[in-house]
């Protein structure tokens, strides 16, 4: 599926006393492109492609995703903009 994040939304991680576990903060230049685009569905695609791939996460490279991210989709890279890792965000 081309947004298999979106079956995704709505479900959290909860640990064994059924407490729902708070998300991780992404840093404030990782934002998310395409439909319903949240910080828990982009998580999900950003981990996903860090387990199955070793090509570096560069993110969508295109500006004209943004107005139809089902054509100008760059299928080996999560639904974000593009983005540059600091070291601020390693910090």
């Amino acid at each position: 599926q081309l947004f298999w994040e979106k079956r995704l939304q709505g479900l959290s991680a909860s640990d064994v006393s059924e407490q729902i576990i708070k998300s991780m903060e992404l840093p404030k230049g990782l934002q998310g492109v395409g439909p319903g685009a949240s910080t828990e569905s982009l998580l999900s695609a950003v981990a996903s492609a860090l387990h199955t791939s070793s090509a570096p996460i560069t993110g969508q490279n295109s500006a004209a995703v943004e107005k139809n991210p089902g054509i100008w989709l760059n299928t080996s890279q999560p639904l974000c903009k593009a983005f540059v890792v600091t070291d601020d965000d390693i910090r």
